[in-house]
């Protein structure tokens, strides 16, 4: 029977169009590489190949067996693929979520009521959330709008509302009644570059303003301490700074626009409900 390794090793000889670097691609030698294609020939009793010297092609009957060697090498990656990503599910919740700001509420739950399986979270792209609860990348996602999709269980999960931070003599410190976006136009502030939806709510609406990006939590959160500039803040970040027992001498002011204010949605397949803040695991 056709082996696994030979189907491989046909598809890449099709792929380099010699022997030599097909067998440097699969680590063995060239001549182990010719019987085994060799023998793969024998047992299906078949030519694959056109033989000169020095040259080997296909033949349209090697042609064929390459297409179906590569359906197959491809249906091999997706099983291996599903089957591991099961594998984890198992012992890991995996969940994706639109903004950083809900997994600050969301993780201490679900570590609490799931002690001993490993959380496993990352802020990606809202249209990537769904496809991946479909594929079982995740088994939880959070979005800012409700889910309605066969299987799946959707339910409100919190709000976030955005604030700008300012030291006590920022210019802006007197707004304490608020402030709206298109204010901000000239202002150079500090932005904390992972921030999800808020990135296309609200910084496409601020085209004027000069951002000072920051990739790492901990020194962001240094930069905001030392730095005059203003930062964006929201109810969710500062509820778990004052937990952690961070302290800042910075004025929090509302962001007014309706585009500050965000209603998020958890949402899990019904195998996974579990998994939804407020279920109780079984």
């Amino acid at each position: 029977m056709a082996e696994l390794n030979q189907f491989y090793q046909l598809v890449t000889i099709a792929d380099t169009g010699t022997l030599s670097k097909a067998a440097e691609i699969v680590h063995i030698s060239q001549p182990a590489l010719t019987r085994s294609i060799q023998k793969l020939e024998a047992e299906w009793n078949v030519t694959l190949f056109d033989r000169q010297k020095n040259k080997i092609t296909l033949n349209q009957t090697g042609e064929l067996a390459v297409q179906y060697a590569r359906r197959i090498l491809d249906d091999v990656n997706t099983m291996t693929n599903a089957i591991q990503s099961y594998e984890r599910s198992l012992r890991t919740i995996s969940i994706g979520s639109c903004a950083p700001g809900p997994l600050l509420e969301l993780l201490p739950e679900l570590t609490e009521r799931f002690y001993g399986m490993t959380l496993a979270s990352e802020t990606v792209c809202v249209e990537n959330l769904l496809p991946g609860l479909s594929k079982g990348i995740y088994q939880l996602i959070i979005t800012d709008t409700e889910v309605t999709a066969p299987d799946v269980l959707c339910c409100p999960f919190c709000s976030e509302q955005l604030y700008l931070t300012v030291p006590p003599a920022h210019p802006l410190a007197n707004r304490k009644d608020g402030i709206y976006l298109e204010e901000l136009a000239g202002e150079t502030m500090l932005l904390f570059k992972e921030i999800g939806i808020w990135k296309n709510r609200v910084i496409s609406k601020m085209p004027q303003t000069k951002f000072i990006l920051q990739d790492q939590d901990e020194a962001f959160s240094a930069l905001i301490q030392a730095s005059a500039l203003p930062a964006f803040a929201s109810d969710l970040t500062l509820k778990h700074n004052h937990h952690r027992g961070e302290q800042t001498h910075r004025l929090t002011l509302p962001i007014l626009d309706p585009e500050a204010h965000v209603t998020f949605y958890c949402s899990a397949p019904k195998s996974h409900k579990a998994y939804l803040p407020g279920q109780r695991s079984l």
